[in-house]
């Protein structure tokens, strides 16, 4: 018997020995070469492409179109894998590899028609733009051809990506604007605009905060005035009570964005502009973003780059430095369908009685059958699949428009000035974005870029009938609509992702939840103040973890506790805790775990009640919206009993009650004794993981970042953001640079240039991003060389006996 155990030992240990080598050998012989000579079909002339002790690639081309075949090329070699799911992401084909649980999101891409919306934007784009492309495409298809064994994701899932083309390249762009889609915020306005007053639904979705409203007014008095329909309020809470509602509110308001801003030459130490830009999306490895360095002709660009798409998103071309934040205006209507009649397949128009067009998706399935299913079409786009409150809706969406896509970015490459990069942007397509630009003159300057629309007899919020023609769209705006700011007296220009003008600047109203407010009143107040600023102190600012909101928490919860009259056991501790936050988002700050909760829920203690006759209409109906804590505020300075969510005496009584509930809760989750061990630190822990662990957690241990203490905070300049189903959302990158100056120019990152577990360059930058320490923009030192040649040239080689 022991000798069978010996035995049985023996092999579980080289079973384990093989499986390592087995783990060890799929990471690890995908990894690219990291010299030599590779022959690329359509170059005119050879490439060199040096990489530094980061991986970052810096591209030696005679033309674009040869540098872009080169930028495919390095891309494809590090994100092949990335390359290839944001391509299927769009295209509705991510099932076909990862099975049913993904099905709905593709059906949901196939429904708005992106695959066929790709192909005609290409039809669309310039010659020049099409070049770009193909050449990007040759450099990707070499890449897959040179990899004899593909990355270890390919190899889990039983696949080999097809050849890249240059629709694949728009596909990527097209999924980048599923940011700027405005359905569910349309969805959730119209359920709450059928179930409560009017007033009420005007009270709890305020355009912008306070902050906002500080530096662009557009309502003042709302923030002036404290009203509310407080009768209105009060006759719902008391209906609401009978069934004491709870868990009808989000807690993440906008969880992407942006922080962007450009200083003037008078504010600076080197007396040349400044442009800083980090990006907020989820968290991810890889990062969406790509290092890069282009060289041809007398062009000169580094900065980002997205797998996938050949164009500089934001860095800088030596004369002209650029950087995008979200708009998060309005871009989408869902339009309320009106059938003609008893034929279902006939609607109403402005035009008389239509016929729903149609089209037939299929969806294939790993592991199960192919879906296959009808898509209805009418004049303003598709039918979505879920109608809303009853009714079949269109959707109308400019990401649906192949006008309003196209790769103008890319000609940012050889633009001079501030002026004519403006002019530039304002034709440019893809998700509509703010811009903030420096020149090497000096000058800054901001403006919009992508397709607003222009709507008649509405604002959007709410989803309406255009059968009648009394409401709908105009087209966009035109680009001599579009506003821009050039050289303003403050001599500096800053959008967080809040609203950028007041009433009196721009009149249309283009969204209704901008949700940077603070952040943008925290740096307009620090440039204020600067003088003398370097890339150092652009770097500070974007680490800035201050947040004001929360002092109107803590001076609540420590009023609240201070009229008590007896706090005994856990609650006594609160007092100290809480008074000892000194106002920051740092790893030990003391305080703002419990006060983050504290405001989240009172938000789910009193907006639940006033909502829940929306849960009535709608079973899925959640109220989510960035500016919450105006109204929020409002209702608590009332004072009014009949506000009272609760069978409560009094206020201080109600908030002492949540107070101390959710301490405990917080306590229990983290597994503490006492708050005082619960440092923001311990709570704010990021968490940056690899696609493929969200299905399989097991090995979330090779491919995943460690979880670490992050600072920043939702409503810091530095946003932090964790979601409870295991990822977070955060600065993918910080860039400061000076056009001209380039050399003194900084950028982090997390994670690495390489999107292969195991590589050097997977997560060789993640220490210093959590750190907040810079790396220089530009690329260092060669490290390696790849020299890429004409297929021409190898052709001749392999001809000559």
């Amino acid at each position: 018997m022991r000798s069978f155990f010996r035995v049985t030992a023996a092999g579980l240990v080289a079973l384990l020995g093989l499986a390592a080598a087995a783990l060890v050998a799929a990471l690890w012989l995908p990894m690219p070469r990291k010299d030599g000579v590779q022959f690329v079909a359509g170059l005119e002339a050879p490439v060199e492409i040096d990489f530094d002790s980061l991986g970052i690639p810096h591209i030696h081309a005679r033309n674009r179109q040869d540098a872009f075949a080169a930028l495919g090329y390095a891309t494809a070699r590090d994100r092949l894998f990335q390359m290839d799911i944001l391509r299927r992401r769009s295209a509705g084909r991510l099932a076909e590899i990862f099975g049913s649980g993904l099905l709905n999101l593709d059906k949901w891409n196939r429904v708005m028609g992106f695959p066929q919306i790709a192909r005609a934007v290409l039809e669309r784009l310039p010659a020049n733009q099409r070049a770009a492309l193909d050449g990007y495409s040759a450099g990707v298809n070499r890449a897959i051809e040179e990899a004899w064994v593909l990355p270890v994701e390919f190899t889990m899932l039983g696949y080999r990506p097809a050849p890249w083309r240059p629709e694949d390249s728009i596909s990527v762009i097209l999924g980048l604007s599923a940011v700027s889609f405005g359905g569910n915020q349309e969805r959730m306005a119209s359920v709450m605009r059928r179930a409560l007053p009017l007033p009420v639904v005007e009270f709890l979705t305020p355009e912008s905060d306070c902050y906002n409203e500080r530096l662009a007014p557009r309502e003042p008095e709302r923030c002036a005035s404290q009203s509310a329909p407080f009768d209105d309020l009060e006759a719902l809470m008391r209906d609401a009570r009978k069934e004491r509602a709870a868990g009808l509110t989000g807690r993440f308001g906008s969880a992407q964005g942006s922080n962007g801003w450009v200083v003037a030459p008078a504010k600076t130490k080197e007396h040349k502009p400044l442009l800083a830009n980090d990006m907020h999306l989820e968290l991810a490895l890889p990062n969406i973003w790509y290092r890069a360095q282009l060289d041809y002709g007398d062009v000169r660009l580094v900065g980002l780059v997205v797998p996938g798409a050949p164009m500089l998103i934001s860095g800088s071309n030596g004369k002209v430095a650029w950087g995008l934040t979200s708009v998060e205006g309005d871009f989408t209507d869902l339009v309320r369908i009106e059938h003609d009649g008893a034929d279902p397949m006939t609607y109403r128009s402005a035009d008389g009685p239509r016929r729903f067009g149609t089209r037939t998706e299929s969806v294939a399935v790993r592991g199960a059958a192919t879906e296959t299913f009808e898509v209805k079409e009418t004049i303003w786009g598709p039918v979505a699949s879920e109608s809303l409150l009853g009714d079949e809706v269109a959707v109308r969406w400019t990401a649906l428009d192949p006008a309003a896509t196209n790769f103008d970015l890319m000609n940012m490459d050889d633009i001079a000035t501030v002026g004519s990069a403006i002019s530039l942007l304002k034709e440019a397509g893809g998700p509509p974005l703010n811009v903030l630009l420096a020149d090497r003159s000096g000058a800054i300057g901001w403006t919009l870029m992508g397709r607003l629309p222009k709507r008649f007899g509405m604002d959007g919020l709410f989803s309406e009938s255009w059968a009648d023609g009394a409401r709908g769209w105009r087209g966009y705006y035109r680009s001599d609509e579009l506003p821009s700011i050039v050289d303003p007296l403050s001599g500096f220009l800053v959008n967080t992702n809040q609203r950028m003008l007041g009433a009196d600047q721009f009149a249309p109203k283009i969204g209704h939840d901008f949700s940077g407010g603070y952040r943008a009143w925290r740096v307009t107040e620090r440039l204020r103040e600067l003088s003398g600023a370097s890339e150092g102190d652009m770097l500070a600012l974007q680490l800035d973890s201050v947040s004001e909101p929360y002092r109107y928490y803590q001076k609540l919860a420590l009023d609240a506790l201070d009229g008590a009259v007896d706090l005994g056991g856990d609650a006594a501790a609160l007092r100290p805790y809480l008074a000892a936050w000194d106002g920051r988002a740092e790893a030990d700050s003391l305080g703002l775990p419990l006060l983050v909760e504290f405001r989240q829920a009172l938000i789910d203690a009193i907006f639940s009640p006033l909502v829940a006759k929306c849960r009535k209409l709608d079973p899925a109906f959640i109220y989510e919206w960035s500016g919450m804590d105006g109204p929020l505020q409002t209702i608590i300075a009332s004072g009014r009993g009949g506000l009272l969510p609760e069978a409560y005496s009094d206020w201080p009584t109600f908030l002492r009650a949540v107070l101390t509930r959710t301490a405990r809760e917080l306590m229990r989750r983290h597994d503490v004794a006492s708050v005082a061990d619960l440092t923001w630190g311990r709570v704010n822990r990021v968490q940056i993981g690899h696609f493929l662990t969200n299905g399989v957690p097991v090995i979330s241990q090779f491919l995943d970042m460690p979880r670490r203490p992050l600072a920043g905070c939702r409503l810091c300049v530095r946003f932090s953001l964790n979601f409870p189903f295991g990822s977070s959302s955060g600065a993918n990158a910080r860039m400061v640079v000076a056009p001209g100056r380039e050399s003194d120019g900084l950028m982090e990152m997390p994670g690495g240039q390489s999107g292969q577990p195991g590589a050097e360059h997977y997560g060789d930058q993640q220490e210093d991003w959590l750190l907040g320490r810079p790396s220089p923009l530009l690329a260092g030192e060669p490290r390696h060389k790849i020299i890429l040649k004409p297929a021409s040239l190898g052709a001749e080689a392999h001809a000559d006996p």
